[in-house]
């Protein structure tokens, strides 16, 4: 437990002490989602420069690749045999590494990651003004004076609900992570087991021969 939430258990509601606890208990649960938002905005950015990096490269690969074959058209026959490989086989590698590209990006979640950023970060902001505006307006009911029970339960409560409500939208984020990176994972058991089913399939059958028997196939 960090230092803000235990404050609140110092927080007196004695007569006099009303009106600074409430200012406090404010202060904690604004401080809190600030703290959240920050973090989704940290994260949006890091999320943001992979996702970009590898879908640029992905992209610059794609083109490469596609263009290495008219390359090698205009390249002259003594040129392409002074090549250490073979440079019309050099497209098919760089459109496998894109491929690739694009398949950790989306394995990995970066993309979606940083939309999800983006999005909670929104609604939290959008969850804070709202908190704000709601409490000045209760506090405004007041005109400078200190609040009955009725009106400092309603401020709690305000604050109750504000709270909960940005755990709730960092858990529904959390759940949404879970729940992708689960899908992606049996996605990729798929993918990798199809393409091991294929490659048995295109392996070619060897004949030999027992030598106390008929030529047996495998």
């Amino acid at each position: 437990m960090d230092s803000a939430s235990n404050q609140l258990w110092d927080l007196s509601w004695k007569e006099l002490d009303i009106d600074g606890s409430l200012i406090m208990l404010r202060r904690y649960v604004e401080t809190e989602a600030r703290r959240q938002i920050d973090w989704y905005h940290g994260k949006r950015k890091i999320k943001a420069r992979i996702s970009t990096g590898l879908r640029f490269v992905a992209i610059l690969l794609f083109v490469s690749g596609g263009l290495t074959p008219i390359v090698k058209a205009t390249l002259a026959d003594d040129t392409m045999r002074r090549l250490p490989f073979d440079f019309g086989q050099a497209g098919y590698l760089l459109i496998a590494v894109a491929a690739g590209c694009v398949a950790m990006d989306r394995f990995f979640g970066y993309s979606s990651s940083w939309i999800r950023c983006i999005t909670t970060a929104l609604a939290l902001e959008k969850s804070l003004e709202e908190f704000r505006l709601e409490w000045f307006r209760d506090i405004a009911k007041l005109r400078g004076g200190a609040p009955d029970n009725t009106e400092l339960d309603r401020l709690i409560v305000t604050c109750e609900t504000f709270s909960l409500a940005i755990r709730g939208q960092v858990e529904q984020e959390t759940k949404a992570w879970v729940v992708e990176f689960q899908s992606n994972l049996v996605q990729l058991e798929r993918d990798l087991q199809s393409k091991a089913d294929e490659a048995k399939a295109r392996r070619p059958h060897s004949d030999f021969r027992d030598p106390k028997g008929p030529l047996l196939t495998s």
